[in-house]
């Protein structure tokens, strides 16, 4: 028996140690040379929420779970009923295959079946590799139907920058998150679906010089990335004891929601802060913004990296 979280597959190198649960293909655990870099899952119980998992073929939400494409309309299962969205893709609680698994990577696959609501075929594979420049999460999508596809994806880890677990509640407030974007998407309270994009410029959605997350409650998308001559874009965590993590992204990530691990009342909250790579945001499947179409036989892949501050 693997438990709910199916098989957890352990590897290592450079300093660096994480464990991968196969269902959601989910980063259950990383830590680097002094310690934690995510909020860790107890090997016991159900994966609490998206807690590193891979959300696909999208992130975030759709409204009503309704969309258009191709001149076809489609109607997803409400995933999130008390907001009437689906939510955050269809590989969440798949049980993926183990297609490699050595000392310091493992890759995962899982076919992505065509079923009401996304009636296309998809080949998904995701590697996690760890080297001494610490994990690249790799993910790709294979069109294997004969019509386009329309497609998102993104990552959910859940940082931490003291060397902790991830367990305390409150541990975010003094840490400073740095993230080089120029503009937001403002969204509903109620529903937490787009409203308009606007600049950061005299926001608490600025953290292009970094800024303090103190109390503030944030679960916000944020665009517009700088980037290096490469096409790289990198965000900061750090802690006052000069601990910190860094997630670099490449050039297909074009946003990064930032979640504070907020819990409703009677729920530890504040433990780590979610930044996640995307390469759409909310609602892409019905505004077009930054959506991937995948051609018949053709190829997507998008990655990230994660690392502890001092090997950047």
């Amino acid at each position: 028996m693997s438990g709910p979280q199916g098989k957890r597959c352990a590897i290592s190198a450079g300093g660096y140690s994480a464990e991968i649960a196969v269902v959601g293909a989910s980063l259950a655990s990383l830590r680097g040379p002094r310690g934690h870099l995510v909020r860790s899952t107890p090997p016991e119980g159900l994966r609490p929420g998206c807690s590193g998992a891979i959300l696909a073929p999208w992130p975030n939400r759709i409204q009503d779970g309704r969309y258009e494409f191709a001149g076809t309309s489609h109607h997803l299962p409400l995933t999130e009923p008390e907001r009437n969205n689906a939510a955050h893709g269809l590989v969440l609680w798949e049980r993926w295959e183990i297609l490699s698994h050595t000392a310091a990577e493992v890759i995962l696959g899982l076919d992505l079946v065509p079923q009401p609501g996304y009636p296309f075929e998809l080949r998904l594979k995701a590697v996690y590799s760890l080297t001494s420049n610490g994990l690249e999460w790799r993910v790709s999508a294979t069109n294997l139907g004969d019509q386009s596809v329309p497609y998102a994806v993104a990552g959910h880890p859940y940082l931490v920058a003291d060397g902790s677990d991830g367990q305390k509640s409150g541990a975010l407030n003094d840490w400073s998150l740095k993230v080089p974007a120029s503009v937001y998407i403002d969204a509903d309270m109620d529903r937490l679906l787009p409203l308009g994009t606007y600049p950061v410029d005299n926001t608490h959605f600025d953290f292009r010089s970094g800024r303090r997350l103190d109390d503030f409650s944030y679960d916000v998308a944020l665009g517009g990335l700088g980037r290096n001559e490469d096409g790289r874009t990198a965000c900061e965590l750090t802690s006052p004891n000069g601990g910190g993590v860094v997630l670099e992204c490449g050039p297909e990530v074009n946003w990064i929601q930032v979640y504070t691990d907020d819990q409703a009342t009677g729920e530890p909250g504040r433990r780590a802060v979610a930044v996640e790579p995307m390469t759409a945001p909310a609602d892409a499947f019905r505004s077009g913004q930054d959506l991937t179409v995948i051609e018949p036989g053709q190829t997507h892949s998008a990655w990230w990296r994660l690392a502890a501050l001092s090997d950047v």
